[in-house]
């Protein structure tokens, strides 16, 4: 599914409104019949005494109109304005005016006692809306620590109030709402944390936007899903063998660091690789390696330079001398795609190679440490605006990334963005980035091209990472119970 920024958005609703000639209004009825239907059927008759909180804006307007169609299914209603009454202009004037001619109660929120939210069933947040920049100010900013202080639960009207929804920043307070109903198209703020936490459950309704506006190739964000991997899939002949399946070179594994390798050549096998081989500092010492996996010393690697389908390098290579010379080697004499992942990174940032003059297809796997080292910024800033440091890295280098973490977010060069929203908690331990490494270049050397092999195998991993959770439980997963998982979960993208 593609996803809006805030700018994007406002372009297809003017061109929705301009080109396709469907009244502003039209759209915020629909936006309100649809957030109405999901209270139906997310609180049905419990919930009775509903508080709505409107802004002076549209999304305020959204929440008016909404209000009215409660009252029609006989809800006790309240609507709370954030702002003077002369202050309402536009659509948000016309629905507060229905809003009085159906005779609903209004309540201007200072003469509101936060003691009525106790009797409250729900409340619904339409206070701010996409075009709102910076920390929530003044009554707003005390209307959502009133929401949130009442403990009751909350449907937000496109976005939780104080939520950036481009970035996901939360500046100052934001509603934490249960459940989110967006319009059109979901928003990255929306989906990466911390916002993606305050939005609770997370609804996408269309409400009437021309399909065309909203599958735009003007678009470059992405939401994955089960459909876009599906189709990304490589389909197996009847007559595939294993030497038609690729041919996997891991290079990793210093001395004491070889289960790296284990790993990521075992995530290979999952993915589908039909050989696997490790080279290792030392051979003879390489006790993890899987019955499946060849193996070779690092003296001898060369030898699959140019015979291997793909490279992974970094897992467990260490950043001693012996590892800073075999990257320079491996990249001057390979000719075949490569996955740099962990110590890797570590050796291409502390040598400050110039990405953009390696001819060779390079994906890089960093967590937000190694993308720190890799643009010398602090973690704190490259959390802050992932999407927007993976779309400046991977376009300034050529390269493909997968930036890790709570919502991966892979980019390419030319500046297609992919939010992956698989995953949980319970992942965060040993191995799991080594695992993935090794999966995304098991599905490289099956015919992929980089960015569909990060996508699918990012998604992947996490689906499987949630099949392991599912059945063993949010704590005390390894990386080897979500390899066993790996095969469940393409199964389940593939039905």
């Amino acid at each position: 599914m593609k996803v809006a920024s805030a700018a994007e958005m406002n372009q297809i609703d003017r061109s929705a409104q301009d080109e396709y000639h469907i009244p502003g209004m039209i759209l915020m009825e629909r936006a309100a019949l649809a957030v109405r239907r999901v209270i139906g059927e997310r609180f049905g008759r419990a919930a009775k005494k509903i508080y709505i909180f409107c802004g002076k804006g549209n999304n305020g307007g959204d929440g008016l109109a909404l209000a009215r169609l409660l009252a029609e299914r006989e809800a006790d209603v309240t609507v709370v304005t954030a702002f003077d009454r002369a202050q309402y202009r536009g659509l948000a004037e016309e629905n507060l005016i229905r809003a009085e001619k159906y005779g609903l109660p209004i309540v201007p929120w200072e003469d509101l006692n936060p003691a009525e939210l106790r009797h409250a069933d729900l409340i619904v947040d339409a206070l701010l809306g996409t075009g709102a920049t910076g920390a929530p100010k003044g009554a707003v900013a005390e209307i959502i620590s009133m929401i949130n202080d009442s403990g009751k639960p909350v449907v937000a009207v496109d976005l939780p109030s104080g939520v950036n929804v481009d970035n996901g920043r939360i500046s100052g307070v934001a509603v934490k709402a249960k459940i989110t109903v967006t319009f059109g198209l979901p928003k990255p703020g929306l989906l990466i944390y911390p916002g993606a936490e305050a939005c609770g459950e997370l609804i996408v309704d269309p409400i009437g936007f021309p399909r065309r506006l909203l599958e735009s190739g003007a678009l470059k964000i992405n939401c994955l899903s089960d459909a876009e991997v599906r189709e990304l899939l490589p389909k197996r002949a009847p007559t595939t063998h294993k030497g038609a399946a690729g041919h996997v070179l891991v290079i990793g594994g210093a001395m004491g660091m070889t289960g790296a390798v284990a790993l990521c050549s075992l995530g290979a096998l999952r993915a589908g690789a039909g050989l696997v081989t490790a080279a290792v500092q030392n051979q003879n010492a390489f006790f993890e390696k899987p019955a499946e996996v060849m193996s070779l010393s690092w003296d001898k690697a060369a030898q699959l330079y140019e015979k291997a389908s793909a490279i992974v390098f970094g897992p467990g290579v260490s950043v001693q001398e012996q590892s800073r010379a075999l990257l320079t080697e491996v990249l001057a004499s390979s000719k075949v795609p490569i996955v740099i992942d962990a110590d890797g990174l570590n050796l291409l940032a502390a040598d400050a190679i110039d990405l953009r003059k390696i001819d060779l297809p390079l994906i890089l796997t960093p967590h937000p440490g190694e993308m720190s080292r890799l643009t010398k910024l602090p973690v704190a800033e490259v959390q802050e605006n992932r999407i927007d440091i993976a779309r400046r890295f991977a376009k300034e280098t050529g390269v493909t990334l997968v930036l890790k973490g709570a919502r991966t977010i892979i980019a390419d060069r030319d500046e297609n963005i992919y939010i992956n929203r698989t995953g949980n908690p319970g992942m965060a331990t040993a191995g799991m980035g080594d695992a993935l490494a090794g999966i995304i270049c098991g599905l490289l050397v099956q015919g992929m091209n980089p960015l569909e092999a990060a996508v699918s195998g990012a998604y992947l991993h996490g689906l499987a990472g949630d099949l392991a959770v599912e059945k063993r439980g949010p704590v005390g997963i390894t990386t080897t119970d979500l390899l066993q998982e790996y095969p469940a979960a393409v199964k389940k993208v593939l039905t």
